[in-house]
C-alpha cells in the first residue's frame, strides 16, 4: 500500500536519503520487530524504530518498573511496580500514532528481532531463538559503560560467534546505554530498509563512548552453519 499523504509528511526527511525511496519506508511499516527487553538500552531504540516508521513493535519485557529505571528515556520517575511492558508501549504510543505497539506472544509472528537483553544468557538465548525462525536480528548488550552491538542477518554468523567474554555488568544509566540502543535501531532499520548488506554480520564494539566496526566470522562447526531455516 503506497504511503498516505500523513505518512509521506511525517518521513519526508527520511526520504530525502540516499536509497530511501517510498518503497523503502513502506519495508518499514510492513516490520513487526521482536523487541527484548525494555530496560534502559532498550528505551532508546524503542523510540528510534517507532520514530523511524517500523509498523509494529512487539514488546517482550517480563520485569515491573523498579527504581534503576527512573532515569530511563521511556519512564520517568514515580512508576514503581507498574508492568514494564505496559509502560513501554504506552510511551511508544505517546511519541507517535503511525506505530502499533503490542505486547509480544506465541504467535505474534515477527519479521525481526531487536534483543537487548539484561544480561548475557537472556541474550544468548533470544539471540538463538531469532536464528532458529530464520529472522534477521541485532543484539545490544550493555557491560558497564561499555557494552556491544552484533548485527546478524539472516544465515550470517551468530551472535554466539561474534560475542566476546563480557564482565557481566549491567548498563550504566547515561550517554552509553542511550547510545548502545540507538546503534543497535539503527542496524536494524538498515536490514529492514534493505540498504545494509543482507549477508554480512558485523559488530560494533562501544567503548569509552568511541565505537569500532568488525565483521563477524562463523566459529568453526558452529552449529549456526548446519541449522539455516530455507
Amino acid at each position: 500500500m503506497p504511503l498516505s499523504e500523513a505518512e509521506a509528511a511525517r518521513y519526508a526527511r527520511h526520504l530525502s536519503l540516499p536509497g530511501f525511496v517510498p518503497v523503502t519506508q513502506e519495508f518499514l511499516r510492513a516490520a513487526r520487530v521482536h523487541v527484548v527487553g525494555a530496560g534502559e538500552v532498550a528505551g532508546p531504540a524503542l523510540l528510534y524504530l517507532a520514530a523511524a516508521g517500523v509498523g509494529t513493535l512487539l514488546v517482550d519485557d517480563p520485569q515491573d518498573l523498579g527504581p534503576e529505571d527512573a532515569a530511563s528515556w521511556l519512564y520517568g520517575a514515580g512508576r514503581p511496580g507498574e508492568p514494564r511492558v505496559l509502560a513501554a508501549m504506552a510511551a511508544v504510543r505517546a511519541g507517535t500514532s503511525l506505530c502499533k505497539a503490542r505486547p509480544y506472544a506465541t504467535g505474534s509472528e515477527p519479521t525481526a528481532a531487536l534483543v537487548c537483553a539484561a544480561s548475557p544468557a537472556i541474550a544468548r538465548a533470544a539471540a538463538a531463538q531469532a536464528r532458529l525462525a530464520g529472522l534477521p536480528h541485532v543484539v545490544a548488550l550493555a557491560d558497564g559503560d561499555d557494552g556491544e552491538v552484533v548485527t546478524v542477518p539472516a544465515g550470517a554468523p551468530c551472535y554466539q560467534c561474534a560475542t566476546r567474554l563480557a564482565s557481566g555488568m549491567t548498563a550504566r544509566p547515561g550517554a552509553s546505554a542511550a547510545a548502545l540502543g540507538a546503534l543497535a535501531a539503527l542496524e536494524l532499520v538498515q536490514l529492514l530498509a534493505g540498504v545494509a548488506d543482507g549477508r554480512a554480520g558485523r559488530r560494533i564494539d562501544l567503548e569509552a563512548g568511541m565505537p569500532q566496526v568488525s565483521a563477524t566470522v562463523r566459529v568453526a562447526a558452529c552449529a549456526c552453519g548446519r541449522t539455516r531455516k530455507s
